[in-house]
């Protein structure tokens, strides 16, 4: 076993392009190289149209160095690329990126996330009987993304086919986002800080009691009814746990 050991350790060395065996795997490691920038390009699109095709490889080859794949599947790989970012010498001119990079890991994540079975009117008699204590529960593919930057408006002027006004307020700020998954399409929107803040206390597993007191801190003027309903019917809230 150690020179079964040794020899998957002197492989893996060649594929990074350490050792004397590097120049040998030299093609496998360009198709290993290949098939991490093509995942991540697939995962961060907007990420790689902002700072372009060159700089984003470079990027990916040096995350991958840092955090190579530990599955065989990529599809599911590049989940701190955005916290990498924060840190990554290369691209502190582009403060939001970081942020623009966990937006787009959260549509990645509900995109993959487990369905659920739940009609609103099934999930509004429910509510119709919630107590303080009662815990609505959100749906598998809701994610949340709060962020100092404007990155809701950054990711939705590159998306295809988007023909607007391509002009971005980089000094707006605390920009909050929820991503979850209608029918067949990934929702992606803003939401005010009480919502945001309401939701947030949801996912973490709050007391519908509690969540309420959470967002009327933010906003007195926060409409739980109203929320609830639309969070229903969109399918963002799937049921009630007492």
């Amino acid at each position: 076993m150690p020179a079964l050991r040794d020899l998957q350790q002197r492989f893996a060395a060649g594929l990074r392009g350490d050792g004397p065996a590097g120049r040998n795997l030299a093609v496998y490691r360009a198709t290993v190289s290949a098939n991490y920038r093509a995942a991540m390009a697939a995962t961060y699109p907007v990420v790689r149209l902002i700072v372009g095709g060159a700089f984003f490889d470079t990027a990916v080859d040096a995350y991958t160095a840092a955090f190579p794949s530990t599955g065989g599947d990529l599809n599911v790989y590049g989940g701190r690329f955005g916290d990498w970012l924060a840190a990554y010498p290369y691209a502190v001119h582009l403060p939001y990126l970081a942020d623009v990079a966990r937006l787009e890991w959260a549509i990645d994540e509900a995109a993959r996330a487990a369905d659920c079975e739940a009609t609103p009117a099934r999930v509004l008699d429910a509510l119709s009987r919630a107590t303080a204590d009662s815990v609505p529960m959100l749906h598998p593919s809701a994610r949340l993304v709060a962020s100092r930057h404007p990155v809701w408006r950054i990711w939705h002027v590159h998306q295809p086919g988007y023909c607007g006004d391509m002009a971005v307020n980089l000094d707006d700020t605390d920009e909050r986002v929820i991503v979850h998954r209608e029918a067949n399409a990934i929702a992606v929107e803003r939401v005010p800080p009480a919502e945001w803040t309401f939701l947030e206390a949801l996912r973490a597993g709050a007391a519908l009691g509690i969540a309420l007191e959470r967002a009327l801190a933010h906003d007195d003027a926060f409409d739980l009814a109203a929320t609830l309903s639309r969070r229903v019917q969109d399918g963002t809230i799937v049921g009630v746990s007492d």
